[in-house]
């Protein structure tokens, strides 16, 4: 039977223990990175907590919803059992009522072949890191493979440290404008990601560094056998001299061989996915699905309002 749980009923070792034995757990779903992430979550749990869903949850306007919150690429239903279009459907109609809208990022492991409701789908990019780095370098594109020789291997160095506030500051000035409106709460959950990430020692900054100044870094979350490209930072001199294919590389070439899988994340912008591909990384993708209450003009309205009250 499947049960609603607000926030405070939730029982964070039966749900991490959930998650991390899930045949599709991902680190969004941990209790500590909803925590990070969400002004408020409630969950659906099933007998004892075999199958759970995470309802990222918010009031404005007078009702409650459930929305994708920042830096939280995918949720939905996780299991250490198979899972089924129907065993989703069943948690998606277990919803409850007062939750009057829903726009849910389901996981990759999530069908959604008898879901009559308003989808559609979005792509991720993985690449799985079990190979000799040799066989995973063959996949590279022939353009990465010449852009990497350009790279005198002695002119940069590399170091593994915190440097998240450096890293902001290089992607407001290089990058925040090009990418045009972002959450409102973007930063601050960004960071509260990485202190939690910290205390987890599941955190890892990758920073690419020429005559002393950081030139570039990458934030990864690592969980469920996963390292998560969650966010990245290039100066322009770096972006001209193809620094970030350099770092990611030295990433792959450092985990060759394990059971890791690097997952990239944000994969729905055309030239991100190319830049992706170009490592050899494949499409995992999932669904995106919309629940509402409300008649369809109003639910367009709804939409358009929160959009407005989300972003910066």
């Amino acid at each position: 039977m499947i049960k609603y749980l607000p926030y405070s009923e939730i029982n964070k070792n039966k749900w991490d223990a959930c998650i991390g034995n899930s045949v599709n757990g991902n680190v969004f779903a941990y209790s500590w990175y909803l925590d990070s992430a969400c002004e408020r979550w409630d969950a659906l749990v099933e007998d004892d907590y075999s199958f759970v869903m995470p309802l990222p949850c918010r009031k404005k306007m007078g009702f409650l919803y459930i929305f994708p919150p920042s830096l939280i690429q995918q949720l939905g239903v996780f299991s250490a059992s198979n899972i089924t279009s129907s065993k989703v459907e069943e948690f998606v109609k277990a919803i409850p009522p007062k939750f009057k809208y829903a726009e849910i990022l389901l996981n990759h492991g999530n069908p959604v072949e008898t879901l009559n409701i308003t989808r559609s789908q979005h792509t991720n990019l993985e690449l799985d890191l079990n190979r000799p780095y040799s066989e995973l370098q063959r996949s590279y594109s022939e353009n990465l493979r010449r852009n990497l020789k350009k790279i005198p291997a002695n002119y940069f160095s590399i170091k593994q440290e915190d440097t998240l506030e450096n890293l902001i500051t290089i992607f407001r000035n290089n990058s925040e404008a090009k990418i045009g409106t972002l959450p409102r709460d973007f930063y601050d959950v960004l960071r509260k990601i990485a202190v939690a990430a910290g205390r987890q020692a599941c955190g890892e900054f990758w920073n690419i560094y020429a005559a002393g100044e950081l030139q570039a870094g990458i934030f990864f979350v690592k969980g469920c056998g996963r390292a998560v490209f969650l966010f990245s930072a290039s100066t322009g001199a770096a972006k001209k001299q193809h620094v970030m294919p350099y770092l990611i590389d030295f990433f792959i070439r450092t985990y060759a061989g394990s059971q890791l899988i690097l997952d990239f994340e944000g994969s729905d912008n055309t030239s991100l996915a190319r830049f992706y591909r170009s490592f050899g990384a494949s499409e995992s993708n999932y669904q995106k699905i919309e629940v509402s209450t409300f008649p369809d003009f109003l639910t367009k309205i709804i939409k358009s309002v929160l959009k407005i009250i989300n972003v910066r």
